[in-house]
């Protein structure tokens, strides 16, 4: 997985969507070279979503995997995983989600803010930490600064990363495995009536700026 999402340098995320509208994101992720999204499992209804996104996934033979994120206690790491989870996400750092998915080989990817808690994390067995919410507490110059003495960190940072090259080259430059984006990508408003062309459009332009910066 982390091999994945470095390459990639982007877990793009979606949220509260309908059935219809994540048959579109899966379907234009995969077919834009997206191998891995996120779904924030933040609705009532987001385990009969998910369900459905699994069910597409393999009635199409879509080559993307699916991290749930938005994940707060262990037994939904456990649902989660149980109906096709690729990997766990979440905004804190929990020992027992953590040891859960260590248990039955699950990636996971705990949320950490202070350079102490993103250092328990990798203690606790995380690859890649999740920096949250990455624009309030410090930004690239933050990463920067506590990746001088930890130059081995692998972080994520989620929480305004935009499109923008200027605002992508700042994280990159910080040193930082991937980023995570999500309402910069796609809007609450978007997401009401996303079309397949539209989804597509997005997902290529994204990897498209995130090579350009990275290089």
């Amino acid at each position: 997985m982390y091999s994945i999402l470095k390459a990639q340098g982007v877990l793009p995320l979606v949220t509260q969507i309908n059935i219809e509208t994540a048959q579109i994101v899966l379907q234009s992720a995969a077919d834009a070279g997206i191998k891995i999204i996120e779904f924030a499992a933040r609705a009532d209804n987001a385990k009969e979503v998910f369900t459905q996104m699994i069910a597409f996934k393999k009635a199409n033979n879509l080559d993307v995997k699916i991290a749930v994120g938005s994940i707060l206690s262990v037994d939904d790491a456990e649902t989660f995983h149980q109906l096709g989870a690729d990997c766990i996400v979440c905004p804190h750092t929990d020992l027992e989600i953590g040891n859960y998915c260590f248990k039955n080989n699950i990636y996971w990817i705990p949320g950490a803010a202070t350079l102490n808690e993103i250092l328990h994390a990798n203690k606790l067995g995380a690859e890649i930490v999740k920096l949250f919410p990455a624009d309030k507490i410090g930004g690239p110059g933050y990463v920067k600064a506590i990746r001088a003495p930890f130059p081995n960190l692998k972080i994520m940072p989620t929480g305004g990363v935009t499109l923008e090259e200027s605002n992508l080259k700042s994280w990159f430059k910080s040193g930082v495995v991937c980023v995570g984006i999500g309402s910069n990508l796609f809007s609450k408003e978007i997401l009401l009536d996303l079309k397949y062309e539209q989804s597509l459009q997005a997902f290529q332009n994204l990897i498209e700026v995130v090579e350009k910066t990275r290089n």
